[in-house]
């Protein structure tokens, strides 16, 4: 039996031709809003200490492609909380978004 092939983040950035960042705030989003349906399409990551690498499935490519479809963009989209807490930016009218803060989640 052959082992699913595990891709680290730098491998799985090209295969879904987006960001290392973009990767990282996803995962922050996950982390920060565990309970939004967005963040339940992300797949888990394996990870072997707090530092260690990141791997991901071969198989896990495809839910992050299908992810990265639905995810609105726009800096004030659903993940503005995070994307603005780490590029250090502030939302309109200049206010700046909590930790904890309540996050809208995609209508479809």
């Amino acid at each position: 039996m052959k082992k699913e092939q595990k891709l680290n983040i730098n491998e799985l950035s090209l295969a879904i031709n987006v960001s290392l960042n973009t990767i990282n705030y996803w995962y922050r989003f996950k982390k920060h809003f565990p309970e939004e349906e967005l963040s339940k399409e992300l797949p888990d990551f394996e990870q072997e200490g707090i530092k260690a690498t990141r791997y991901w499935k071969q198989s896990d490519v495809w839910k992050l492609m299908e992810f990265k479809k639905r995810v609105p963009h726009g800096r004030n989209g659903v993940m503005g909380a995070i994307t603005q807490k780490y590029v250090n930016k502030t939302t309109k009218g200049g206010k700046k978004h909590e930790k904890g803060a309540k996050c809208n989640t995609v209508k479809e």
